[in-house]
């Protein structure tokens, strides 16, 4: 009986976060409609915001596709004022890419909407709750921590 609780309770959980991501990315999905960008556009704008300036090499393996390729998806952001090109000052073929301070502005927008998403439903709940579910999560992550440790 134990096993099967903890499995309904790990279940529970599995819903109930993906039941939470859903309605957050419903709420992101008008802005990423505004941004008017492709899935590889997004990665390498949210690459870029979180890992900084990065060459075309480095942004093709992150994707997953060839460099040529690659070029197409930066010449959008270009041409949308959300990206720059660069010379690497050590070798002039390489070419690096970095976000425009435009480009800073749209990956804040998308983030700042699930944000205050989540501060709006913690608005929803008392102190007590709001306790209990920070320590839950603090813990979940703490988890996810020592599960990527692990592998």
């Amino acid at each position: 009986m134990q096993t099967k609780s903890r499995e309904e309770l790990t279940q529970r959980l599995v819903d109930s976060v993906e039941h939470l991501n859903r309605q957050l990315r419903l709420d992101r999905l008008s802005e990423w409609q505004d941004l008017d960008l492709t899935i590889p556009q997004a990665k390498t704008l949210f690459l870029l915001e979180r890992q900084g300036p990065q060459r075309m090499g480095t942004i093709a393996g992150a994707l997953g596709i060839a460099v040529s390729a690659t070029t197409t998806v930066v010449d959008r952001l270009v041409e949308r004022g959300l990206a720059t090109r660069l010379s690497d000052p050590k070798d002039r073929r390489v070419v690096i890419c970095e976000l425009t301070e435009q480009g800073r502005q749209a990956a804040d927008r998308f983030w700042t909407i699930g944000h205050e998403r989540l501060r709006m439903l913690a608005d929803h709940l008392q102190a007590e709750q709001l306790t209990g579910l920070v320590q839950a999560f603090e813990q979940l992550c703490d988890a996810a921590v020592a599960a990527s440790v692990d592998s």
